[in-house]
């Protein structure tokens, strides 16, 4: 009944798409969209007891009752998989006048740009639902009837900014005579005889965004008439306003408390009528003169407002005030904002003064329900580094996996797979990552590879990326355990191996990739664009030769997951295939690209001074090309230690962290201290999120750097699932890193693992593992053999 309820929810949904008439879906004023405003108004006698509602756009929408934002949205979405919302907005009806408001930006399908922002050819807006008192309806709310629809031409959002290449997001505001509403039209859409219509309707996977109240008054920087002490007492209230002369024009930096991303909402008010201009450049932190703007940035401490400066995009906004007291004047971006600082700078025009009421500053997140808790008395950074990690995840999450909210809000699989597994971990909520793998699969090309971005308005292809996709599934199915919906990927994922399997050449590696296929590795110093080749991050070595060592190794090791996935689900045909596939991989790369002592980026006989990298020394240990312990760690130290090799970026650096936990306890523990001072070096530099990089800097603020999180949970306080839907558990600590932790681990949706122990005056150590619920547990103490302890909720050790 429930699939017979939700198919007549979409039919609904379908029939009553709307949008206003004599639209035109581009703009000579080099904006990449528009804003349109659907409104509905009705009188309620008595109290709503319900108002289920549900509802979608295209593009995004902002929803307000009487005033209140209530709901943001569509989920991103592509049109083979569109969402839509259901809310219940009788919590925000009043007896009397009522008025419900849809603010739908759509970014035009012909422009390139807002590329986060996936839309189809038709704008429109779709809402179904009514008003219920005492069980009976009293207002139908149907978007087919009743609702009136104007066009915003007073806000643009510019195109051709050279800081501002994917979101679009900044505006340009100017005092815009509007037309009167009208009445939309209606699509009156109906599927029949299988044609699809514009927009595949879903209901939304993923909770609604959570929210907060952030204050953002701590004033670095004045240049203004009015106090320091004015200005911030101000921002940090609703009760004390700032009175702005006419005439008068205000400087200030502000700055958050941290890395944020938040709803901004200016407020103005004038008791005659006046005009201000407003101008909010923002920044994730005080940076240094720009390399090469807006990629390659210089930038140290993050909170050096004597060194540093504020730069990045800005809204311009010029506000008319009617002069009513009482009745403000707001401007609120349609989109968040991403900032650490910020600039204000504030002019009135004319004579007339003008109070600022104040700012409010929504924080927007994902709902990241953390189970998972870290401490660790004897580190002095770890603990911070674990806060640091949480929130910098936070930040890249809004309707899906951000690769930096700064720039790009763009969800790439390749940065999404690690992320994922870190949100496992703290959370055990898998359905932003559901909603990925599900998006990941429909963004399938013709030649079998995933997009590597998706939804994105742009389609991107990176090489490995689609690989990294079929990783994404094989952790989902280790951590939850559910296995038809692991099955229903398995033709893709075959398709994905078909790709690479046609570009295997006679030396038996990887080769000769499409010219439009990125074959993108990490972000390196030495691996910037050429004139003849213009990708970045490609190792330098095989460019000429189209043969990468990493894509032969990447491949292999993923068909070895697969094929250990396959068995698992119960279609073990291709588990042989895979295997003997990925077993052919490592004879060729031991036979073509190992020069007797390090792999190298492309085959020996080719390779130069450029030709080592740490990568290939990494999937080369991941894949099981280097099979002795010994011969591992002896690699990976080595490639860890000379200068010559091109280094693992932070992305990378889980991956490194895997060889080294394959390459035995004496060299990840080795690695350990080592591993983590750039972690260090960006606390020193007041960051309160993890940089994208250290190569261009660019942004402040990238999940793929929560790697803590991972290896703290996993390595250190030796949680590992070991079997689909964490049924068995190794518990391998390594309690010679930390004299003393208290942490739990998230495992799987409804179990978690306590993880303690502390050393006793005789320098024995105290382990304790307890579970929210019993499952099979072995144990691994250091330098002792497994132990298996059959089905337990708990097991308490000693360590000498």
């Amino acid at each position: 009944m429930a699939g017979v309820d939700r198919q007549m929810t979409i039919n609904e949904l379908q029939a009553n798409w709307i949008w206003t008439p004599d639209w035109v879906d581009s703009s000579k004023l080099y904006t990449a969209g528009r804003i349109v405003r659907f409104t509905r108004s009705f009188s309620l006698a008595c109290e709503a007891t319900r108002a289920l509602l549900h509802f979608s756009a295209d593009t995004r929408y902002k929803l307000y009752v009487n005033g209140r934002r209530v709901a943001v949205g569509p989920a991103r979405s592509s049109p083979l998989i569109w969402y839509y919302d259901t809310l219940d907005i009788a919590p925000y009806l009043r007896c009397g006048a009522n008025e419900i408001e849809f603010v739908v930006v759509r970014y035009f399908a012909s422009s390139r740009g807002a590329m986060p922002f996936e839309r189809t050819s038709t704008p429109g807006l779709t809402v179904v639902g009514c008003v219920q008192a005492g069980g009976a309806a009293v207002v139908e709310l149907n978007s087919s009837q009743g609702w009136q629809a104007q066009v915003n031409e007073s806000i643009q959002f510019p195109t051709g900014l050279v800081d501002d290449v994917f979101l679009h997001i900044s505006e340009r505001v100017a005092p815009t005579p509007s037309a009167p509403p009208v009445t939309p039209i209606a699509y009156g859409i109906r599927s029949v005889n299988g044609e699809l219509p514009p927009w595949r309707l879903r209901p939304r996977a993923i909770p609604m965004p959570g929210e907060s109240q952030i204050t953002v008054s701590n004033v670095r920087a004045c240049h203004s008439d009015v106090s320091v002490e004015q200005w911030a007492a101000c921002l940090s209230s609703t009760n004390q306003t700032v009175t702005l002369v006419g005439g008068s024009s205000h400087t200030l930096e502000l700055q958050a408390p941290v890395h944020s991303t938040a709803f901004l909402r200016w407020s103005f008010q004038s008791a005659r009528k006046s005009q201000i201009k407003l101008r909010v450049t923002y920044s994730e932190g005080y940076e240094l003169e720009p390399r090469s703007y807006p990629f390659f940035r210089t930038k140290a401490d993050r909170l050096d407002a004597k060194q540093g400066h504020i730069i990045g995009p800005y809204d311009e906004v010029t506000l008319d005030l009617p002069g009513k007291i009482g009745e403000p004047t707001v401007y609120e971006p349609f989109w968040f904002r991403t900032f650490r600082v910020m600039r204000l700078e504030i002019t009135v025009v004319g004579s007339e003064s003008v109070e600022l009421i104040g700012l409010e500053a929504t924080q927007v997140n994902y709902p990241l329900a953390v189970k998972a808790r870290w401490k660790e008395a004897g580190d002095a950074h770890s603990e911070q580094i674990w806060d640091v990690s949480i929130r910098t995840m936070r930040n890249c999450m809004f309707d899906g996996y951000s690769d930096c909210p700064f720039y790009e809000q763009l969800q790439y699989s390749g940065d999404s797979r690690s992320v994922g597994l870190f949100h496992y971990l703290l959370s055990g909520d898998d359905r932003l990552m559901r909603q990925a793998i599900t998006n990941f699969a429909a963004s399938v090309t013709v030649e079998g590879l995933t997009q590597s971005r998706f939804p994105s308005h742009v389609p991107q292809v990176i090489a490995g990326f689609s690989l990294y996709w079929v990783l994404q599934v094989c952790d989902h199915h280790l951590f939850f355990g559910d296995t038809p919906y692991a099955r229903s990927f398995l033709p893709r994922i075959d398709g994905v191996f078909d790709f690479f399997d046609a570009h295997v050449d006679h030396l038996g590696l990887v080769s000769g990739l499409p010219e439009d296929v990125w074959q993108y590795v990490d972000w390196v110093t030495t691996w910037g664009a050429t004139e003849e080749h213009p990708d970045k991050g490609v190792p330098t070595s095989g460019r000429r030769s189209n043969r990468h060592t990493y894509f032969s190794l990447l491949y292999a090791y993923v068909l070895q997951r697969a094929a250990r996935l396959v068995r698992e689900v119960g279609r073990p045909g291709y588990a042989e295939e895979y295997e003997s596939r990925a077993a052919a991989l490592q004879h060729a790369v031991r036979m073509h690209c190992y020069d007797g002592r390090f792999f190298t980026d492309s085959t020996a006989d080719i390779a130069d001074d450029s030709a080592l990298s740490q990568h290939c020394q990494v999937f080369a240990v991941l894949s099981g090309t280097v099979a002795e312990a010994r011969d591992r760690a002896r690699l990976l130290r080595e490639a860890f230690a000379d200068e010559r090799f091109s280094r693992c970026s932070y992305v990378m650096r889980f991956y490194a962290l895997r060889a080294f936990a394959l390459a035995g306890d004496e060299a990840y523990e080795g690695f350990w201290e080592q591993a983590w001072a750039p972690w260090r070096q960006m606390l020193a530099h007041n960051l309160s999120t993890w940089e994208e990089d250290d190569v261009r800097q660019r942004s402040d603020c990238h999940a793929w750097g929560s790697v803590p999180v991972y290896e703290y949970c996993t390595e250190l306080a030796g949680v590992q699932p070991i079997a689909p839907g964490s049924s068995r558990l190794l518990f391998k600590p390594r309690l010679r890193l930390s004299a003393q932790i208290e942490a739990i681990v998230a495992l799987g949706a409804d179990n978690t693992a306590t993880v303690s122990w502390h050393t006793t005056a005789t320098g024995e150590k105290q382990v304790q593992l307890r579970l929210a619920k019993a499952i099979a547990v072995m144990s691994q103490m250091p330098g002792k053999e497994p132990v298996d302890h059959g089905v337990v909720d708990s097991i308490q050790l000693i360590a000498k």
